[in-house]
């Protein structure tokens, strides 16, 4: 999705052991009407803050586990780095 003109993945997770949606294992698991409530909510969520959001791509269960891989991905190499370097100054 894209929040106030930037990138904003969002990924949607199911605990296993929700006896309701336990046996969604993707994105076309989810019945349509659902979906679509999903969708509108995260194009008005940020409304009252004066934000615009839309929802550009719906994808599945692999394109969140690269996400979420580059993320940790980033996490390791950019965050952590920048924290420790600012507690050398401290």
């Amino acid at each position: 999705m894209t929040d106030n003109g930037l990138a904003d993945d969002k990924i949607i997770a199911v605990a296993k052991s929700d006896p309701f949606y336990k046996d969604y294992n993707d994105i076309t698991d989810i019945p349509d009407h659902v979906m679509q409530e999903i969708k509108h909510f995260f194009m008005v969520y940020k409304s009252l803050e004066g934000k615009e959001t839309s929802v550009d791509e719906i994808k599945g269960k692999d394109a969140a586990k690269a996400i979420i891989a580059d993320a940790l991905h980033d996490y390791k190499e950019v965050i952590i780095p920048q924290l420790l370097e600012k507690r050398k100054y401290r």
